[in-house]
């Protein structure tokens, strides 16, 4: 697969199913994907896997490729309820690759596709070999996740954000 056309995010700044401010590293070179692809590592997937589920203790981040995930999470009924979807150029993950706790919700694909998966250790790879592009990755890691925190809070305190 060509990195050009795999991370052609094109003048609008991102996939036209991706949400834009869920884009990750949207400003990011040819060169800085191959170095960051360079310690992933990379998983197809089929409709239907389950990609992670809730209570595992891995600690690895993901970069959506191709496809479409939904994340789930179990609520007082004990049935499955899905938080969200998460599309191509965006990135799952990234609580427990910080925080190192157990995943909180569980994620299934969609549709089939390809992810890239980076482990803390590949983390630190990266970093000793491209220092200013794993403080990017940090960085836009940490945006993402605010984003999703506002998003969960706006939801439970009933809050409509404009965009």
């Amino acid at each position: 697969m060509s990195l050009t056309s795999f991370f052609d995010y094109g003048a609008a700044g991102g996939d036209a199913d991706a949400e834009p401010a869920l884009v990750f590293l949207g400003q990011a070179s040819t060169e800085d994907w191959r170095q960051l692809l360079s310690v992933a590592e990379q998983r197809r997937f089929s409709a239907g896997d389950m990609l992670i589920l809730a209570g595992e203790q891995t600690r690895a981040f993901y970069i959506v490729a191709e496809g479409e995930l939904e994340v789930l999470a179990d609520f007082a009924s004990g049935k499955p309820r899905r938080l969200t979807t998460i599309g191509r150029q965006s990135i799952f993950g990234e609580q427990a690759f910080f925080d190192g706790q157990a995943r909180s919700a569980s994620v299934r694909a969609l549709q089939a596709g390809q992810l890239y998966g980076i482990s803390p250790d590949a983390f630190e790879l990266l970093a000793g070999r491209q220092p200013e592009l794993a403080r990017r990755v940090l960085f836009d890691l940490g945006r993402i996740l605010s984003l999703r925190l506002r998003s969960m809070t706006g939801n439970v305190l009933g809050v409509v954000r404009k965009p």
